[in-house]
């Protein structure tokens, strides 16, 4: 017990340590799970201007361009008054004011490129997006123009070719049911798991660890059995607790929904995992490590690169071949591969079980495997010192 004890006490004083990585790691997780999470497809909509346009020409030019840009903006026509324009841009009920001067139809009709002018909301960068669509509008329109379409032909061709809708497929890299906001923030766990394990774990095993302490420890009445089982139990509260915290953190922000969601066993089985896979880095570092500084480095070392090349920060369909074929050697990219069949799941079959508990052997094999060679390690270094 009074080891149990004394492994919570010492993590305590690195508390700030951890903290900023359980800190870093809810940061990075709710904002992509609420920007990515929440929309899908209709997050990606073509804005809307409310455009005014004052036509001192009086021609043609301006009902063609406002029935061309009327398709998807908020066009009207105005008298000028720069009282009345400030006042509306001001306020935000106009966007984008274009002034179009006298002989601008005689201009275009002749193939020439008229000189307009606007007014518009300071800093309003979607202006922008209207005013490369309004020159490439007037780049087509003076190619007709230019080899002898009248100007009313031009524009008639261009808003029946404008009305055209192209069909748009969204690239999904976490597809249509993995779009939620528990898929995306289950998505980051590894990052939680690897810094906070080893973090967690090895600052306090290098602590407990260090000569004099072992060597105290070792001379006094406690038998090796009972300090072994006491570290032991903390390694598991301390896991346990990630465990627990990573899903009521899912809970909240999904609302309660995960709770209910037929996908939770696998999202379980899938972290838990990936949760013993932290636990024995943290356990490999503590035992190997010498220094605060080597843990440190340790921790940003294999967070940052196991999360890159496993897909985690990075979609991995992004990955060129070579790339694809180094991270297939890492448990996240295997855990990462899961959390999207998981998301996308449909119906529990066969094969989709057969894969799941495979593709998650994956990390428990890497957690036996660092267990046991960090046993091996620590037994060859006590023979060597005795």
């Amino acid at each position: 017990m009074r080891v149990f004890k004394a492994y919570f006490l010492i993590l305590n004083k690195y508390k700030g340590t951890v903290f900023i990585f359980f800190a870093v790691f809810m940061s990075l997780s709710l904002i992509m799970a609420k920007v990515n999470g929440g929309g899908g497809e209709s997050s990606f909509q073509q804005d809307s201007l409310d455009i005014a346009v004052v036509d001192e020409d009086h021609g043609e030019f301006a009902g063609q361009l406002r029935e061309y840009f009327g398709t998807h903006n908020e066009m009207t026509e105005m008298k000028m008054d720069q009282d009345k324009i400030a006042d509306a841009l001001y306020w935000r009920k106009l966007d984008y004011v274009l002034v179009i001067p006298e002989g601008t139809d005689e201009v275009i009709s002749k193939g020439g490129m008229p000189e307009l002018s606007c007014m518009k909301v300071p800093g309003y960068f979607d202006s922008a997006y209207f005013e490369a669509a309004l020159q490439m509008y007037l780049q087509k329109m003076t190619a007709m123009t230019g080899s002898g379409i009248s100007l009313r032909e031009a524009g008639q061709k261009l808003t029946a070719l404008q009305e055209k809708e192209t069909k748009v497929h969204m690239a999904s890299f976490v597809n249509k049911r993995q779009g939620d906001m528990s898929t995306w923030f289950f998505l980051y766990a590894p990052y939680l798991f690897i810094a906070v394990g080893v973090s967690g774990i090895g600052l306090v095993l290098l602590r407990l660890n260090r000569r004099e302490v072992r060597e105290r420890t070792e001379c006094s009445s406690m038998p090796m059995k009972k300090r072994v089982a006491g570290i032991t139990a903390a390694v598991l509260v301390y896991g346990i607790g990630l465990y627990l915290f990573l899903f009521v953190a899912a809970a909240v922000i999904s609302g309660g929904s995960i709770l209910t969601d037929p996908r939770l066993p696998w999202f379980a089985v899938n972290i838990f995992t990936m949760l013993l896979f932290g636990l024995s880095l943290g356990f490999f570092a503590g035992m190997v490590a010498k220094t605060d500084d080597a843990i440190n480095g340790i921790v940003n070392v294999l967070s940052l690169a196991l999360c890159f090349l496993g897909g985690v920060f990075v979609p991995r369909q992004f990955f060129g071949a070579g790339v694809q074929k180094v991270a297939k050697i890492f448990p996240t990219y295997w855990y990462v591969v899961n959390n999207e069949s998981i998301g996308a799941m449909k119906t529990v079959s066969h094969t989709f079980v057969k894969n799941i508990l495979t593709q998650s052997m994956v990390s428990l094999g890497y957690a036996l495997v660092i267990f046991a060679v960090t046993l091996v390690i620590v037994s060859a270094r006590r023979t060597s010192e005795s």
